[in-house]
């Protein structure tokens, strides 16, 4: 692929996915057709135990040896109580360990199939052309059923579960509220009570906890997490500065949640959110591979490319009462999972 100039050669596995990246010169869009096509009609795991090693070692990395990757991956298996969300993309250590070439096989006859693949092409490339080279090389591939569709559908949650986590490094707390998949029809409220409550410096709970008060280190939130093509999580996150709790920070957490649900945000805030969100998604399409990404996202994701393009319509019809509507609805006590960090010796109760 190199010596053809395939450059940006990369791949990597999200909750709902597994991603392969490639820029390859337009004139060689033919081989790339060849080569990929071949990975599937004949593909080769001659380098599996060694493959598996580098993913053992990245777990390693980012979750045994992280304070805060051991909080996230308790913070999944807590408030998921039978959805695969609950699960890292990596697994668990055993399940690495313990995984053996002829089931990553067998994973890829299930998963690896031209019914289920999602192609992203963006570029100087002609889309007739392009739609010819699919048919000449996809073609030779047997179709192949779906993958089995998860069935597991995530029980209602009662109450909050918290779960407290032993460790000597700096503390931080994860709340999360459990939200609908992204398919909802508020998913841009949600988007937008995000970027008011923590985008950049101007977010509620950065100026707050981070700027005023001076009690957190870092503060923000994310809309969507672990992943959205299922019900998934609102997420908030802190790492209070040094001689103040996490318990203080919490609570100022909740502080501001309250504030959101009684009082409508400004016509000015909501501008600029909305402002801001069309920034950030134009900028991940200033590019071929972050365009070509972005499609495959939203075919996977949402069903539909063309969703990409009505996002910013979607985002301009919110309301401030739409964003207040939604903070009642979802950032609700009897949803919530609280996970954070504590210093040895002062253990704090942790209830499921």
């Amino acid at each position: 692929m190199e010596s053809n100039g395939g450059v940006g050669m990369n791949a990597g596995t999200s909750e709902d996915s597994t991603n392969y990246f490639y820029s390859f010169p337009a004139n060689r869009l033919e081989l790339w057709f060849l080569l990929e096509s071949e990975r599937f009609l004949r593909p080769v795991f001659r380098e599996f135990y060694k493959e598996r090693d580098v993913v053992r070692e990245e777990r390693r990395m980012r979750v045994e040896s992280s304070p805060q990757g051991k909080l996230v991956e308790m913070l999944l298996a807590t408030a998921f109580a039978a959805h695969p969300y609950r699960n890292m993309p990596g697994g668990w250590a055993s399940d690495i360990e313990t995984f053996r070439r002829t089931e990553a096989e067998q994973f890829y006859k299930t998963y690896y199939t031209p019914a289920n693949i999602t192609i992203g092409i963006a570029g100087d490339v002609n889309p007739a052309e392009a739609k010819r080279l699919a048919d000449k090389y996809f073609a030779r591939l047997p179709r192949g059923p779906l993958p089995p569709p998860v069935r597991t559908v995530e029980p209602k949650q009662e109450g909050e579960k918290r779960v407290a986590v032993e460790s000597p490094a700096q503390p931080f707390v994860a709340i999360a509220f459990k939200r609908p998949d992204q398919y909802s029809a508020d998913d841009a409220a949600l988007d937008v009570l995000s970027d008011i409550l923590s985008g950049g410096r101007t977010g509620m709970i950065y100026k707050e906890l981070v700027r005023d008060k001076k009690i957190a280190l870092a503060a923000g939130s994310q809309a969507t997490f672990p992943s959205g093509k299922y019900p998934s999580l609102f997420l908030f996150f802190v790492i209070p500065s040094s001689g103040h709790s996490v318990e203080e920070n919490e609570k100022a957490v909740y502080e501001i949640i309250e504030r959101v649900k009684k009082d409508p945000v400004s016509t000015e805030a909501l501008q600029r959110v909305k402002t801001k969100l069309r920034a950030d998604l134009i900028r991940k399409l200033d590019n071929n591979g972050g365009l070509a990404a972005e499609l495959c996202s939203y075919s996977v994701n949402y069903g539909d490319w063309r969703k990409l393009f009505t996002e910013l319509e979607d985002f301009n019809k919110v309301t401030a009462a739409d964003v207040q509507r939604v903070a009642k609805a979802y950032l609700l006590d009897s949803t919530r999972t609280v996970a954070y960090t504590y210093a040895p010796g002062q253990a704090q109760g942790a209830t499921q």
